[in-house]
């Protein structure tokens, strides 16, 4: 999982072109995944503001140790930036508009803050594409999983946003903001095998978006005592029987044009 990050982190911060003495916008910045190492890509001289809508992450942001770069923090949503026009040379960001209903806003306000001839870079899961262990028999573990997919699922995307929109919509969002140039690149892995212990703990205890319990949360809510066996049993099964995923990956990089 770490490895695969910093791979997505190392990917959007190279899109973004950055150089000493830049100043640079991380939106949704959580605990500082790109900012951090932005702080070092653009030195002293530069500077990083991180952006997000949770102050506990922003806290945590900036508790960790980095190089002597300008880092700061704002809480505040990616459609409505506290920030003047024409004032950062770059823009990045990551797994955030999944979570944006009106994504053409939040294009046009990263076209308004930066200046002339600077980019934003971008990546986003697709999850329209998303398939998690399809073709998977679970009939062993019903009715316990129905009603356990059911909570988790309560809520999870208002509006749409995780998936309601596909990477053309990405590009028609940037284009229509006023971005002289837009390119994207789109990573589709289809694997039929057995999950590993790994991804299947993530699956169980991730949380889709801000709003959502994980599933390991939603099976304690509702199964009480027997949660424990229900996890285990799904936990085996997700190990031990081969199944389909798909995973979909966009990557978007933007230019300002120059005048």
């Amino acid at each position: 999982m770490e490895t695969a990050l910093r791979r997505v982190r190392d990917r959007v911060l190279v899109g973004a072109r950055l150089r000493q003495g830049m100043r640079v916008l991380d939106v949704g910045a959580g605990t500082g995944l790109l900012a951090l190492d932005a702080c070092r890509r653009v030195g002293a001289s530069g500077s990083v503001l991180a952006l997000d809508v949770s102050h506990d992450a922003l806290t945590a942001c900036l508790r960790t140790p980095r190089s002597d770069t300008p880092l700061h923090a704002v809480a505040a949503g990616a459609t409505a930036l506290p920030l003047a026009d024409r004032c950062v040379d770059a823009v990045v960001v990551r797994s955030v508009l999944i979570y944006v209903v009106d994504k053409g806003r939040a294009a046009s306000e990263f076209h308004r803050v930066l200046r002339p001839g600077g980019r934003v870079s971008i990546f986003e899961p697709i999850n329209s594409q998303y398939q998690w262990y399809a073709g998977l028999d679970l009939s062993d573990l019903e009715p316990a999983r129905s009603r356990v997919l059911d909570r988790w699922r309560s809520g999870a995307d208002p509006g749409s946003a995780m998936t309601g929109f596909d990477e053309r919509d990405l590009v028609a969002h940037f284009a229509e903001a006023g971005f002289q140039s837009v390119e994207l690149t789109y990573d589709i892995t289809r694997r039929t095998a057995a999950a590993r212990r790994a991804d299947v703990a993530a699956y169980l205890t991730m949380r889709p978006n801000p709003n959502m319990t994980s599933y390991e949360e939603a099976a304690r809510d509702v199964l009480g005592d027997a949660a424990d066996d229900h996890l285990t049993a799904l936990a085996t099964a997700l190990t031990e029987r081969p199944s389909t995923s798909v995973q979909a990956l966009a990557y978007l990089r933007a230019r300002r044009a120059r005048r």
